[in-house]
């Protein structure tokens, strides 16, 4: 078979470097490193068995990286910057409407709706029996003797509270429900759990956890750009997260 050239490649039922004589097979509109001489090689550690665009390998061959690491190192040093308060994601999502009155020098930084509010409450539950022998008295029938016992336990269980938005300002987390409003000052949180779809609070000044739930993220999203990429992403309880002790970091 004639060989032909591909970005510097010789093939004949495949491809082949002629630098390092890694082995490349075609795969749709991408092709896959399936071989290589020296397997010690950076290129195979990293990217063995992998399918990858034509400007990918010429950009891997000149010292550079794939798509996906190079998103990955990018969400990285984004995640790493809304931590350390560089930068801030600001938007509000559909429904979202303000309500919020703010107060001096308070900046708005988004409002999600239909958030639903959490907290532990202490569940009580009664067991118990009677003790003591039994005395047979007829065919089937028993008599028995001693005293019912009981006692109590108690547990912890979340409850949802209320539903309503939740709005973070670069002071304060406000929840505002049907039945209740809450806020916490950014500058009072002990810590922060995150969850796919939203958060648990821990504040000084709060006897209890407070969870506030209900981010959808196939519904909510934000386009994140750094070094001019640009990624659609979906928002999480983790940016939210890192959007807050940022907001504690910029204020410090």
């Amino acid at each position: 078979m004639a060989q032909k050239k591909l970005f510097g490649l010789r093939t004949g039922a495949n491809f082949t470097c002629n630098k390092c004589y890694a082995v490349f097979v075609p795969d749709g509109n991408k092709y896959k490193l399936t071989d290589i001489t020296n397997k010690l090689l950076p290129i195979w550690q990293e990217y063995n068995k992998q399918s990858l665009t034509t400007e990918e390998w010429k950009r891997i061959s000149y010292g550079g990286i794939s798509d996906d690491k190079q998103r990955e190192a990018d969400m990285e040093q984004y995640m790493t910057d809304l931590k350390e308060g560089k930068v801030t994601i600001k938007f509000r999502i559909e429904g979202g409407s303000f309500s919020v009155i703010l107060k001096e020098k308070e900046e708005l930084q988004m409002v999600l709706p239909n958030i639903a509010l959490w907290e532990p409450r202490k569940v009580t539950t009664t067991v118990g029996g009677y003790g003591g022998p039994s005395f047979r008295i007829a065919k089937g029938v028993y008599w028995r003797v001693g005293a019912f016992g009981a006692e109590s336990r108690s547990r912890e269980e979340l409850k949802e509270l209320d539903r309503g938005k939740l709005t973070l300002t670069n002071k304060r987390l406000v929840f505002t429900g049907t039945k209740r409003s809450n806020e916490i000052n950014l500058a009072k949180i002990i810590s922060i759990e995150p969850y796919s779809d939203g958060i648990a609070v821990t504040a000084s000044g709060k006897s209890k956890t407070q969870y506030f739930v209900g981010i959808n993220p196939k519904q909510i999203s934000t386009t994140i750009t750094i070094n001019e990429r640009s990624y659609p992403e979906p928002f999480t309880g983790l940016m939210l997260k890192y959007m807050i002790e940022g907001l504690v970091k910029r204020q410090g």
